[in-house]
């Protein structure tokens, strides 16, 4: 009975606080700019209070403005977790064991909902959140389903299949067990199973929403394309990778609804989303603070691309995000949409920072290649998905179930030709078919995977 008067309290939380953001989307933007200042003053005084480590990290600039404060990395957070935690009872060594031997929803401690990354690009992130945060974090996910057109309440129960992972540590795992039963009906599909036994598990269910990483979306419409899968979802929403604009056509066209993109992070919930009209994702401005800066931490206008985004979580409290760093390239439009909403919009997430592969430059020394020298070539391939892989040798190419007319030659002429167009010597290029793009720990496959290591070498033919 105890736990049944949680679940009511909570659920009633998410709801109110989802209420409270609809008005806000109403404001105008000087009336949120005013709400953030106001949520960031009462941000930085609570951490300068409560947190040992923002004492010091934020020694003598306890009045500067939020651009002259130190950023926080995500080895910073980790290394200096219980310093920075706000809360005596969530200490790293605790909450470590306390995932490993999570396999259903119960809380840290009864109190504490606690998520993290794959630990793809690192160290992986560890998040504690307290009831009000977690609300937050899945009213943030609420609005991005609402702009979508999904309906979700009390009187409305709505069926939705969620292919990501099923790992009980991983947050959309953690936000469906939340939600399900009163609020919708969410099944949950690895993404790291088989194409073949996912397809089965959605032609039994037939959701009415689709929710997965954006090239599983891509996988999905080429097996419903291709006569395999048979849903007719009236929502498709991608999120965790970037969708390509050949990804966004090839599930419009296998499902008759234009694709909804959700940008979000284990450490902030949902930072933006798109509305119908599809010109961009909106900032959740109301919920942070976001920052584009350049490879020297430098403000980047709106309309062109920056190196790294810097959050600001304004709800955060068990552990203050302050210039928290994240490693995606997005660019912010000078555009304003039409939709009415108060919220800048991203125009374009061009891939992590992490992702830029450093080659060999054609005048010696090394050259940065961002992803979307990749996006400019292999997206055009009739395929089920691709992957660019680097090794100390050289990089693998991976195209996954390709059409007939697939040229595996022209594909790796067209891939270097490119590469040398951006000043790389091309390192040795292999161009491999397979079935599946294979997935990582959450089930994630992402488009690029930069080697940790010491870059490819210069290959003496030039092949």
């Amino acid at each position: 009975m105890k736990e049944l008067r949680v679940d009511i309290a909570t659920l009633s939380r998410i709801l109110g606080l989802r209420r409270r953001l609809r008005g806000h989307e109403r404001w105008p933007a000087t009336r949120v700019a005013s709400h953030q200042l106001a949520k960031l003053q009462t941000l930085r005084g609570f951490a300068g209070s409560r947190s040992p480590f923002y004492r010091t990290f934020h020694r003598g600039l306890e009045r500067a403005p939020l651009a002259q404060l130190p950023v926080l990395s995500k080895a910073t957070l980790m290394n200096n977790f219980d310093r920075i935690s706000t809360e005596p009872a969530v200490r790293i060594a605790e909450l470590e064991r306390y995932l490993d031997a999570l396999t259903d929803d119960h809380r840290f401690l009864d109190r504490y909902w606690v998520s993290a990354t794959s630990g793809s690009s690192g160290r992986r992130s560890v998040i504690a959140s307290n009831a009000h945060e977690w609300a937050t974090v899945i009213a943030s996910y609420g609005r991005a389903n609402q702009w979508a057109g999904i309906s979700v309440g009390l009187r409305h129960r709505v069926r939705m299949a969620v292919v990501s992972s099923t790992k009980a540590w991983h947050q959309s795992a953690r936000v469906a067990a939340t939600v399900r039963g009163p609020l919708m009906f969410s099944e949950r599909f690895d993404a790291a199973s088989s194409l073949s036994e996912i397809v089965a598990g959605l032609n039994e269910l037939q959701p009415e929403v689709l929710v997965s990483y954006a090239s599983m979306i891509r996988a999905l419409a080429a097996e419903q394309l291709a006569g395999r899968l048979g849903i007719s979802p009236r929502a498709v929403n991608s999120s965790s990778e970037v969708l390509t604009p050949e990804a966004r056509m090839m599930a419009t066209q296998a499902w008759r609804v234009p694709p909804f993109n959700v940008y979000a992070a284990t450490e902030t919930g949902g930072i933006a989303a798109e509305c119908s009209l599809h010109q961009g994702m909106h900032l959740f401005e109301d919920l942070l603070v976001p920052e584009v800066v350049d490879e020297e931490y430098r403000p980047v206008p709106d309309g062109l691309p920056g190196d790294r985004l810097l959050v600001t979580v304004l709800f955060s409290r068990t552990l203050p995000l302050i210039r928290y760093e994240l490693t995606d390239r997005i660019r912010i439009s000078t555009a304003i949409c039409p939709c009415g909403l108060p919220f800048r919009l991203i125009e374009a997430v061009e891939g992590r920072t992490d992702d830029t592969l450093s080659l060999p430059a054609r005048t010696g020394g090394l050259v940065r290649v961002h992803p979307v020298i990749f996006h400019q070539t292999l997206d055009l391939i009739d395929a089920a998905g691709w992957q660019v892989r680097q090794h100390r040798s050289g990089l693998r190419i991976l195209v996954a179930s390709p059409g007939p007319g697939f040229d595996q030659a022209a594909t790796e002429h067209t891939v270097r030709a490119a590469l040398i167009a951006a000043g790389a010597s091309p390192p040795h290029l292999t161009v491999s078919v397979v079935a599946v793009i294979p997935s990582g720990a959450a089930g994630k496959r992402p488009l690029v995977v930069a080697s940790r290591r010491t870059p490819c070498r210069r290959n003496g033919t030039g092949a």
